[in-house]
């Protein structure tokens, strides 16, 4: 793909992105006393998801950290050894390398502060 078409393709997402998070603090609903909700009131279930998710969450950063830094040494290793004309091919790769570690890790990032967020509305 042309790197004008990429360019325009995570524009658009992003702006997609964007307008849906500021659309979803919209609410136009009534809030229920909490006291007269039924349910699970010792907080079991929320104690195990957020273990749950803190150990998935874990598991797809190391995995990920992992794949990243291997990746990583691959391409450094074919860049040295590489003929000065594939050097060019390598760094197109290379390009494509780091857009997928910044999404990798933003998304981690992103999840890290999803989870803590809800921890904290679970807590109060």
């Amino acid at each position: 793909m042309k790197k004008k078409t990429v360019i325009k393709i995570l524009s658009t997402v992003l702006m997609v992105v964007m307008i849906a998070m500021t659309l979803q603090n919209v609410v136009l609903a009534d809030v229920p006393d909490p006291s007269t909700i039924g349910g699970d009131t010792s907080g079991t279930t929320a104690t195990k998801f957020n273990s749950i998710l803190n150990t998935v969450l874990g598991i797809v950063q190391v995995i990920g950290v992992a794949i990243a830094v291997i990746m990583l040494i691959v391409l450094a290793i074919k860049y040295i050894s590489a003929a000065p004309n594939d050097k060019a091919e390598i760094k197109k790769h290379a390009v494509v390398y780091i857009v997928g570690a910044v999404v990798l890790f933003g998304a981690t990032g992103i999840l890290q502060i999803i989870k803590n967020f809800a921890g904290e509305t679970v807590n109060n």
